[in-house]
């Protein structure tokens, strides 16, 4: 949702609040199951504040989704985090990270048997 805010600004709030729903859910969800959720929440958090231009707070929740992923073992979403912390890092104009993080998210998919997503990055 965060991301058709960014780019539908006309209907920017409409898809922000829709954003904010999704959030408070995954907290919700975070608070029965946090080793299930907590890398989502971060993720969509991230989203957040990255539409919010909000640097600092973004970078910081996408490494915490990318770390709760790995620690989880839940390789695709660490993949997923990685990809869209890259799409946050090229944003600004940061291509060597974006590139790091680029390079984990292929990782992360070969490992998961992604191939097509692999070929596609």
């Amino acid at each position: 949702a965060f991301y058709f805010a960014r780019k539908h600004q006309e209907n920017e709030i409409r898809w922000r609040n829709i954003g904010e729903d999704v959030i408070d859910l995954a907290r919700q969800w975070a608070t029965s199951s946090n080793w299930n959720f907590a890398n989502k929440l971060y993720l969509l958090e991230a989203e957040y504040f990255f539409l919010e231009n909000d640097e600092t707070r973004a970078l910081a929740k996408y490494e915490q989704s990318i770390k709760a992923a790995r620690d989880h073992r839940f390789i695709h979403e660490e993949g997923l985090a990685s990809e869209r912390a890259a799409r946050f890092h090229l944003h600004y104009g940061r291509n060597k990270e974006a590139l790091a993080c680029l390079s984990q998210t292929k990782k992360c998919y070969k490992s998961w048997g992604a191939h097509g997503l692999v070929n596609y990055i």
